[in-house]
């Protein structure tokens, strides 16, 4: 029953914490940046799509590489303990820059996809307005013609 209990307050939490987020002017824009990605996304998913196999190859690449290193120095006896255990740090550093190398680049795409539609929202309202002026302006010039 703990568990349980535990489970309930934390994703009670988690989900007030989530609400109140979404309510804020920060979370109002996340929200919206969302809701244009997504739609950018609709327009056009097979870049998406090719970008993430891009990335998913990058990585098996890698991986593929480190392990065919190690086998080899593995059959000459060059390893040592000290060897592996600063090969994974060294390794476990590529991988957080090469994952904040990544999230950089996506959100660089998720800002212009977003500016993008900001931009095609702002050309349409101004096509909007200016029909709204035109339809407004020939009103008056219609109501001066009948006076």
């Amino acid at each position: 029953m703990g568990k349980f209990l535990n489970t309930v307050i934390i994703g009670a939490a988690s989900g007030a914490a989530a609400a109140y987020f979404l309510s804020t002017d920060k979370g109002k824009q996340f929200k919206q940046k969302v809701k244009e990605t997504l739609s950018a996304y609709k327009e056009n998913p097979e870049e998406y799509h090719q970008y993430a196999a891009q990335k998913a190859n990058e990585y098996k690449s890698a991986a593929v590489n480190t392990v065919k290193d190690y086998k080899e120095k593995m059959a000459a006896n060059e390893l040592t303990k000290d060897d592996v255990v600063s090969a994974v740090k060294e390794k476990a550093s590529q991988v957080g820059d090469f994952a904040n190398q990544t999230l950089s680049e996506v959100k660089d795409r998720l800002s212009q996809a977003a500016e993008k539609s900001e931009k095609t929202a702002e050309a349409v309202k101004a096509e909007v307005d200016d029909i709204v002026i035109d339809y407004q302006e020939e009103a008056e010039a219609a109501d001066n013609i009948k006076d």
